[in-house]
């Protein structure tokens, strides 16, 4: 996964704007998170230095690592990390053996399903259906006890929670069905809440914390984008990384039935979410102008007041990355650990942030109004920013 550097983007506060903060938001997707890795390695190599992560499932992991060491450590961290669970098949085998790439990528699949996948999860000695009922190894076919040891090992969860990287965690609670944040303004974050943050069923089992069970937050929401847009406030560039593509092609065969599926079932709803913030900015530049037409000896009164507050907003630019490589993994790739498909997505999300940054031609730019801007790359889809 190691690749030569490129010449340092250029000034990014030109691109995107100065803001107070630097965000990451971070999508589940297990093993496609790859993508995000190098989309990170992108931004630590341009320069950016995030001050809050937040992720869900496999972001919930990057974004442990991320935020639990130091700036100079962080993309050795991820990429022990993924070397580590991709090491089951690291071969790579040279290009003359790439039509065999599927049925290859196919076999790596079904050895996580049967075998677990090293530093992550390994199957259960006895069905969950032969377990007694009540009991944690009935819920869940996979045992996820490794990868507690390798966040343990490979993040710092004392750095976490004194230092100056914010970390949220998306979850949700097994019986009230509600969406969950674990933040480490609030809460010490232990690799439990990483955990529960990434317990999908009925693979994983439920995390208990505090007398409660959780699942992963994908089970609601797969993407945190709408717990940091939460505090409208905010000044901040947002950095969001999707791993499922809501946009592709119509299927020709029934594993592209399946993958296409997947990849809407749990793609972020840009496209809903731009629409939203154009409206909602639409009203609060509106509401500014009405208030500004108020005499002024009505600017003291709470009411009023309270009108202020909810028409202002700090500056926003959110940049997009969105894995579309096509790893030849259908619709088992979430779930597909080979050497040579983790390579090529921590490549695949390395080269579209150098691209972006490099390239003027392959950044597309919308203004959603009220200082809120998007960016993202070209790539000949329908964009959220032209609807």
């Amino acid at each position: 996964m190691r690749s030569a550097p490129t010449e340092q983007a250029s000034n990014l506060a030109t691109m995107w704007g100065t803001h107070d903060h630097s965000i990451l938001v971070l999508q589940g997707g297990g093993a496609l998170g790859a993508y995000q890795a190098g989309v990170y390695e992108g931004l630590a190599e341009a320069g950016l230095a995030p001050d809050w992560v937040t992720g869900i499932s496999i972001g919930a992991i990057n974004s442990a690592l991320i935020a639990g060491n130091p700036p100079q450590r962080r993309v050795e961290r991820l990429r022990e990390f993924w070397e580590r669970v991709s090491a089951s098949s690291p071969v790579m085998l040279p290009s003359a053996f790439d039509p065999w790439r599927p049925l290859m990528n196919r076999m790596s699949a079904a050895s996580a399903a049967m075998f677990g996948v090293r530093g992550f999860f390994h199957p259960r000695p006895i069905s969950p259906l032969l377990s007694p009922q009540g009991t944690v190894s009935a819920l869940s076919y996979y045992d996820t006890a490794p990868l507690k040891k390798t966040l343990e090992e490979l993040a710092d969860f004392d750095l976490v929670n004194g230092g100056t990287v914010r970390l949220s965690l998306g979850a949700v609670n097994v019986r009230s069905g509600q969406p969950v944040y674990f933040d480490s303004r609030e809460t010490t974050i232990t690799a439990a809440h990483v955990l529960a943050s990434g317990a999908l069923p009925p693979g994983f089992p439920p995390v208990e914390i505090d007398g409660e069970m959780y699942w992963d937050g994908g089970v609601v929401s797969n993407s945190p984008l709408h717990y940091v847009l939460e505090d409208f406030r905010i000044d901040a560039l947002v950095v969001q990384v999707d791993v499922f593509s809501g946009e592709g092609g119509l299927p020709k065969n029934m594993d592209q039935v399946l993958e296409r599926a997947k990849d809407i079932q749990y793609a972020s709803r840009r496209r809903f979410s731009a629409h939203q913030i154009k409206t909602l900015e639409g009203l609060r530049s509106t509401l500014a102008k009405v208030l500004e037409k108020l005499p002024h000896e009505l600017h003291t009164d709470p009411d009023v007041q309270r009108l202020l507050t909810l028409s202002q907003r700090g500056a926003l630019s959110l940049v997009h990355f969105v894995n579309r490589h096509d790893t030849h993994s259908s619709d088992f790739k979430d779930y597909e650990f080979s050497r040579a498909t983790v390579s090529q997505l921590w490549q695949g999300g390395l080269d579209d942030v150098r691209r972006m940054l490099a390239d003027p031609q392959a950044r597309l730019e919308f203004d959603l109004g009220h200082r809120v801007r998007s960016y993202e790359l070209a790539d000949g889809q329908t964009h959220e920013g032209a609807k």
